[in-house]
């Protein structure tokens, strides 16, 4: 057998690899399809274009016009004292990383309250009032059951959520605050801007990247976090 007699037979070798592997590729991707129940044909996610979301914040999650839920990272949310109504756009990329973005901050009222810790989760307690906090945020200030903090809740309605703005004092930390406000303030805010601090780290045009998790006493305002499609 010549040269040439061997290179023929090397390309059709190939030739067959490739179909038995394309075949391969095909029956995948059809039982993926299958298992999915999914309507449409599988697409790889590396075939995607970006995909821009707008939502509100509730506290917890960004929900968009479609009732869609989308997690919101504590760290991120603590750190950029988020709260209720303020909305947010999420930039999913091409990869599936998802990039949040405050692009409208909602209107702020500041409280004084209390920490308290009930039923495995914290809360300020205003008055009567009790407001759910991220355990993050207690997280992030340090703070222990009885600590006096500065809350932000929206201005325009009632919530269940606080974000956490300030310390006020802290037998833990061992801070007193003297310049901290003593009852409720309404504030009307259009851009909102939170009081500077040592632990201040928002901004209304935050933007992180949700794919790899951060420690929480990282005060960065451009950290980054990922959270990886699986």
């Amino acid at each position: 057998m010549n040269n040439t007699d061997d290179k023929s037979q090397q390309i059709a070798e190939l030739e067959q690899i490739v179909k038995e592997a394309e075949a391969r590729l095909n029956q995948a991707r059809a039982m993926l399809t299958q298992v999915a129940g999914a309507s449409q044909p599988y697409v790889s996610v590396a075939g995607q274009a970006e995909k821009i979301v707008l939502g509100t914040f509730t506290g917890e999650y960004m929900v968009d016009e479609d009732k869609k839920q989308y997690p919101v990272p504590a760290n991120y949310a603590s750190k950029s004292k988020l709260i209720e109504g303020d909305q947010l756009k999420l930039t999913i990329t091409a990869d599936g990383a998802f990039i949040y973005k405050q692009i409208g901050p909602a209107p702020r009222r500041r409280a004084i309250g209390v920490i308290t810790y009930q039923d495995n989760s914290y809360f300020a307690k205003v008055g009567e009032e009790l407001y759910r906090l991220l355990t993050a945020s207690v997280t992030y200030f340090r703070l222990s059951p009885g600590d006096e903090v500065t809350i932000l809740t929206p201005l325009t309605k009632k919530s269940e959520w606080a974000a956490i703005e300030n310390v006020v004092s802290s037998l833990t930390l061992g801070i007193v605050n003297p310049n901290a406000p003593s009852q409720m303030t309404n504030t009307t805010v259009t851009n909102y801007a939170p009081t500077p601090s040592v632990t201040d780290t928002s901004a209304e045009t935050n933007q992180v990247d949700v794919s790899e998790a951060v420690d929480t006493d990282t005060e960065a305002d451009d950290e980054e976090l990922k959270i990886q499609p699986w």
